[in-house]
């Protein structure tokens, strides 16, 4: 019986031993990193005043993440949705929205007008810019992100 005590004694101290270990590891693995939305701001004319609330961006869209202290890439993911969400260390992030290269486009008539980007009767390209935003990633937590794509180029009849 004496030795049942004992052996009983240590097996419980090293459950409460390991038990705040255990704890820490299953804390220290909760990610952390950015999430949230690319929207897309472009406007098929002038847009209008006050802004309307912008919808998500549809088409591939790539996030990239680089650190600001030295400017490496550290992920990037793409999405199709315009939501994202990308795992990173704590730390501070530029987070940059970038679309792919825009096709050209030819003045295509349209109800006996001829409409193209920019008002220019010549072939033309339309740039999509997106957004850069610096943020800081804490532990253990995601960052909320919103970042903008327009198209440079505005429709307008001739």
């Amino acid at each position: 019986m004496r030795r049942a005590l004992p052996a009983g004694l240590l097996a419980a101290a090293i459950v409460f031993a390991a038990t705040p270990a255990l704890a820490g590891a299953h804390r220290s693995h909760r990610p952390s990193g950015v999430e949230g939305t690319v929207l897309n701001t472009s406007c098929p004319g002038p847009c209008p005043q006050p802004a309307a609330t912008a919808p998500p961006y549809s088409g591939e869209v790539t996030v990239t993440v680089r650190r600001v202290r030295d400017g490496a890439h550290v992920a990037s993911g793409t999405t199709a949705t315009g939501q994202f969400r990308i795992p990173v260390r704590h730390g501070r992030y530029a987070v940059t929205a970038v679309v792919p290269a825009t096709p050209s486009c030819a003045p295509a008539p349209v109800a006996s007008k001829i409409v193209c980007p920019m008002a220019t009767p010549s072939i033309a390209t339309c740039p999509t810019t997106g957004d850069t935003v610096r943020v800081a990633v804490h532990r253990h937590r995601f960052t909320h992100v919103e970042l903008h794509v327009r198209n440079s180029c505005i429709v307008t009849p001739q």
